[in-house]
């Protein structure tokens, strides 16, 4: 049996900063600054606020429950006033839950609940998980250190959005109805606008089925077959939950510069399609219980500051390890960089390019990329400037059939196109690696968001600062490379005012 070895470096797709580059330029003393400069060329920083909105879980049985740890209320979208049984005011402890009809959205607050367990939540700093990007995965090795450390907890697989929720009740079609047995839950109040879920100034909502809590408001609105849950919050309370780099041995340069590129690519995601996922396809977004010290002192160092390309948003994509040089975005995406010239290759010292080496079967591939005939041979006909491969050949008994490297690579599940091929002979072939892409796509070309026309209420408006979609940008003073950029309508989530969303797939 002929078996393709392909021998790789790095992980995922490799445009723009690495995060173990960063990792390593700062451990050997690189500023903040020089991170950036070195893997964004051509950008300076700037500043920007603004508001996000996080898509966190998606049921297909169109109802899901909702937790107060602090209590709260849930409403109708209506800035507050009272509608048809809005608002709802849920003690500390309470549980809410919300479904939708088909016309109309209905919430109701079980009789008695008893607070939930656990509803605390760890201390801050009291949990690092080394991931990057991909949870269980450290783009660097694990290094001797004097210093005090946490116990290091790997997270669970984290669901991905789409996921069947099995702990929510089953969906009801319309409005409870009388009963003579003593009732469980109190009268539903229905709307037909979505609903939001808002705690106490600092407190969380938090979504059982995911083990989550959330910072700022939870909206409940239809799509297509589901019910979602849409987390709205500041960008800046937004960048605390995050779960791309958990370790709070990470140089503090390289946590300020992963807070900056993560703030970047969340405000222009914003500007493209108003609306994130939680995943990997975008940002993993764990919410309040990922928090931690480091990433809290890395958020608030670099409060407000963006990469900046121009008058604009620069699109700071990012990935684990880019095997010591990172990639262009014909290599990484298949796409043009001629909007990008700030993405480029540029090598950079690694501890760990990050090696890994696939098998599989000739007769595998011929039927994953279906080639219709007996491959023979697999090559490598076009590299990039990084040595990614860019078209990959099939060779056999139907001709010579071109693949994109991208598209072979994610065709594989392969962590990187940057790799190299080698013949092997085994009694059988090693069992095919699933497909998988390679991680995160473009701020500007995440799918756009949920058509949905929804109010915000106006007691949200306090979580964030809403922004103009307009960037007025004039130098600032006494700071060189520094332009001071004010984005004045990002979307005007959470300030009472009505925003039209398009149909969001997540990733």
């Amino acid at each position: 049996m002929t078996v393709l070895v392909i021998d790789g470096r790095g992980f995922g797709h490799g445009v723009g900063m690495p995060q173990d580059g960063a990792f390593w330029m700062a451990r050997g003393g690189a500023s903040t600054n020089a991170i950036l400069g070195h893997f964004y060329p051509g950008t300076n920083l700037g500043r920007a606020t603004g508001n996000v909105r996080v898509a966190v879980q998606t049921s297909p049985t169109l109802d899901a429950v909702l937790a107060f740890p602090d209590g709260g209320q849930v409403r109708d979208g209506q800035s507050g006033a009272t509608s048809a049984g809005f608002p709802i005011s849920v003690p500390p402890g309470g549980q809410v839950r919300v479904w939708f009809d088909g016309s109309r959205y209905f919430a109701s607050q079980p009789l008695g609940a008893p607070p939930q367990p656990g509803s605390g939540g760890p201390s801050r700093g009291s949990v690092t998980v080394a991931t990057a990007r991909t949870p269980g995965q450290s783009p660097i090795p694990t290094t001797p250190t004097t210093s005090p450390r946490s116990t290091t907890t790997l997270l669970p697989p984290r669901p991905q959005v789409g996921a069947t929720t099995t702990t929510a009740p089953p969906p009801a079609t319309t409005a409870p109805k009388p009963s003579s047995k003593p009732p469980t839950t109190a009268p539903a109040a229905s709307s037909t606008r979505s609903l939001w879920a808002l705690p106490p100034s600092g407190g969380t909502v938090a979504v059982p089925a995911r083990q989550r809590r959330y910072r700022g408001a939870l909206e409940a609105l239809a799509a297509p077959g589901a019910l979602r849950l849409v987390n709205q919050l500041d960008v800046e309370q937004y960048l605390l939950g995050m779960g791309e780099v958990r370790d709070g041995s990470w140089p503090a340069a390289a946590l300020q510069a992963q807070a900056i590129v993560a703030r970047t690519y969340a405000l222009r995601a914003m500007a493209a399609s108003g609306e994130l996922c939680d995943t990997d396809r975008c940002q993993v977004y764990l919410g309040q219980q990922a928090e931690y010290g480091a990433m809290d002192e890395a958020v608030a160092g670099t409060r407000g500051r963006v990469v900046v390309y121009g008058i604009g948003l620069a699109s700071t994509v990012y990935s684990a390890n880019g095997g010591g040089i990172s990639a262009t975005p014909e290599e990484g995406f298949g796409t043009s960089a001629k909007a990008y010239p700030y993405l480029r290759s540029v090598r950079y010292t690694t501890g760990d390019p990050g090696p890994w080496t696939t098998r599989v079967g000739l007769t595998d591939i011929a039927a994953r990329f279906t080639y219709k005939g007996e491959v023979t041979g697999v090559r490598i006909t076009k590299t990039g400037p990084s040595g990614r491969a860019t078209e990959v050949t099939l060779d056999g008994s139907a001709g010579s059939q071109t693949l994109e490297g991208t598209r072979f690579a994610t065709g594989l599940g392969l962590r990187s196109t940057l790799f190299a091929f080698r013949i092997e002979q085994a009694d059988t072939a090693p069992p095919p690696p699933p497909p998988a892409d390679i991680l995160q796509a473009p701020p500007d070309q995440l799918a756009p968001a949920s058509a949905a026309t929804t109010d915000a209420p106006a007691a949200a408006a306090s979580e964030s600062t809403s922004v103009s979609r307009r960037l007025h940008v004039k130098p600032a003073p006494d700071r060189r490379l520094l332009i001071v950029l004010s984005a004045l309508a990002l979307a005007a989530v959470m300030s009472g005012a009505a925003a039209t969303r398009r149909p969001h797939a997540a990733g």
